[in-house]
């Protein structure tokens, strides 16, 4: 049976259009959104917006601050930290769970996954949101093999939440630039090839580096604006 397409709603578009703006540094931590600027921002009606602002403050992005408007909630070093263990905490038990039935098939998504990263390197289009999309949907295709959904979704929101810390400690192109070469995609091949010779041993702690080198990242990029 060939499941239905759901249709997005005009107040999830309008939900990612804010949530990519703020992902992409567009809005300034101190800055006071208002339904009315956002409306004229993206051209739509002020119900989708305070639909989509209302879930925003509900996923603890964005904070409502009465008779001026909403403030983004700003990434702290701890908040890092904490996606960092519970990342760790849910990948490294999801690879165990998918060991005894790891298959070809699986192995196939993730060499999938490696080809578009360097089609896109070799065609010069990757971008910083292409850099953290790939980077999300490795880490979260490596999840489902465990089997749970709710577990896919937590740890996409859990990279989401790195990467607005990314977008709020590196305000510079220059601060971007130098962090998107500090990290490569070789940790997800070298997964991959772990993976391929069924060392699971290996493929786990080569995920644990790849999830703990990220968060270092971050959190020294932190402790430089202090």
């Amino acid at each position: 049976m060939i499941m239905p397409v759901k249709k997005t709603t005009v107040k999830q578009k309008v939900y990612n259009a804010i949530l990519f703006d703020i992902l992409d540094g567009n809005f300034a931590l101190d800055e006071f959104l208002t339904e009315k600027q956002l409306g004229e921002r993206y051209d739509i009606g002020k119900a989708p917006v305070r639909e989509a602002l209302i879930e925003l403050c509900n996923e603890n992005i964005l904070q409502s601050i009465p008779r001026l408007g909403y403030q983004i909630i700003q990434v702290t070093d701890r908040n890092v930290a904490d996606a960092t263990e519970l990342r760790l905490d849910l990948e490294i038990s999801a690879l165990r769970k998918a060991q005894n039935r790891f298959d070809d098939s699986m192995l196939s998504k993730i060499s999938k996954l490696n080809q578009d990263w360097w089609q896109e390197v070799l065609s010069g289009e990757l971008d910083i949101k292409s850099r953290w999309h790939h980077n999300s949907l490795f880490h979260t295709t490596l999840v489902s093999f465990g089997g749970n959904e709710l577990c896919v979704d937590i740890v996409r929101k859990l990279i989401q939440l790195e990467w607005r810390a990314y977008a709020q400690m590196l305000s510079s192109p220059e601060q971007r630039n130098s962090f998107f070469h500090q990290s490569t995609n070789k940790p997800h091949l070298e997964i991959e090839r772990a993976l391929f010779a069924r060392d699971f041993s290996q493929s786990e702690a080569l995920l644990r580096k790849d999830i703990l080198t990220l968060s270092e990242l971050l959190r020294s990029q932190s402790r430089l604006l202090l």
